[in-house]
């Protein structure tokens, strides 16, 4: 009796040794959600030209796997995150997203003079219910500055995120890294096959350009190889999508004598005609298609920036005699 006493007592005071599994994960930096990269694991660089991320410092210096990002739990060796926040660091750093919009976020959005709201739902909606197996695009179209390319750029982290290889791509840039494939002596396909193969492909400003027909030609190897593949595209275009829309339009401002600028036909071209009825059609049918509306934020940008600079008290210039 007094013996089992004892035990019982020893068993109640002195400290039980803990599961060395349960121990490390303990010790996580992914399960802790550290504020330095606020628990996703990477951080992002935003100094060159284009977005590129790392591993954060709590990640390499974490005790439970020592950057390895992976765990043991019951004996057996797993991810400490899926996706592996090294996979998206390598998908982000595959996928071209301007530094300027690299901290773009659909939540950050804040061009609300049109309809932004509703597109910004519709476009939560459809990221809600996208899968690879029956994937539908996005053509998003809109007038300049409304914040196309900002949602753009943040539907492309919201990819990379789940581990869905992404590649951003300018229409034009597509065109001089093209060109620029030339004299390297690279083929055509070399360029397209990575446009071909990734999981998303998101092409800004799209119809933009001279619109020749070694330019179509491209666009319609890029568009028709992901066609077939059954992968999608995700674009925004500066041209309207609704033509019957722009004639009546058109005509109004050719007898505008007063207009600013001058009279430029091609700014009234609908999309299908920028692009090509084949092209279009391929779109039409793989796509969402939604019009953002709103006002110029750029514009509006450089007007405060230029009212403050006036407004603003003027240096006194003194002279020495």
């Amino acid at each position: 009796m007094v013996k089992l006493t004892r035990k019982l007592k020893q068993e109640l005071t002195e400290p039980k040794s803990q599961d060395p599994d349960l121990l490390k994960q303990s010790y996580c930096a992914l399960q802790q959600k550290l504020s330095c990269c606020d628990g996703v694991g990477y951080r992002l660089n935003l100094k060159g030209a284009y977005t590129q991320a790392s591993l954060c410092d709590c990640v390499s210096s974490c005790k439970s796997c020592f950057g390895r990002v992976r765990r043991m739990v019951d004996g057996v060796s797993c991810p400490c995150r899926t996706p592996n926040p090294s996979r998206i660091v390598n998908i982000l750093n595959m996928a071209g997203i301007p530094s300027r919009y690299g901290t773009a976020k659909l939540d950050k959005f804040s061009n609300f003079t049109g309809n932004g709201r509703e597109i910004l739902q519709a476009i939560a909606v459809w990221l809600r219910e996208f899968s690879l197996e029956q994937p539908k695009g996005l053509l998003l179209g809109g007038p300049v500055g409304v914040g196309k390319t900002f949602l753009l750029s943040a539907i492309a982290k919201n990819f990379a995120a789940r581990g869905l290889t992404v590649r951003f791509v300018d229409f034009f840039q597509l065109l001089n890294e093209l060109k620029a494939a030339y004299s390297d002596a690279k083929s055509d396909a070399n360029v397209l096959k990575p446009l071909i193969n990734v999981d998303v492909l998101i092409i800004d400003e799209m119809g933009k350009g001279r619109n020749s027909d070694w330019e179509m030609s491209i666009l319609d190897q890029v568009v028709m190889g992901r066609y077939n593949q059954n992968k999608i595209v995700v674009a925004s275009t500066n041209y309207d999508l609704k033509p019957q829309k722009m004639v009546p339009l058109a005509q109004k401002d050719l007898l505008n004598e007063g207009m600013s600028g001058g009279f430029n036909l091609d700014s009234y071209e609908p999309l299908e005609t920028r692009i090509g009825q084949r092209i279009y059609s391929r779109l039409v049918e793989t796509c969402m298609i939604m019009e953002l509306s709103g006002n110029d934020f750029r514009r509006q940008f450089m007007e405060s920036h230029k009212s403050m600079l006036k407004s603003s008290p003027q240096p006194v210039e003194r002279r020495i005699t």
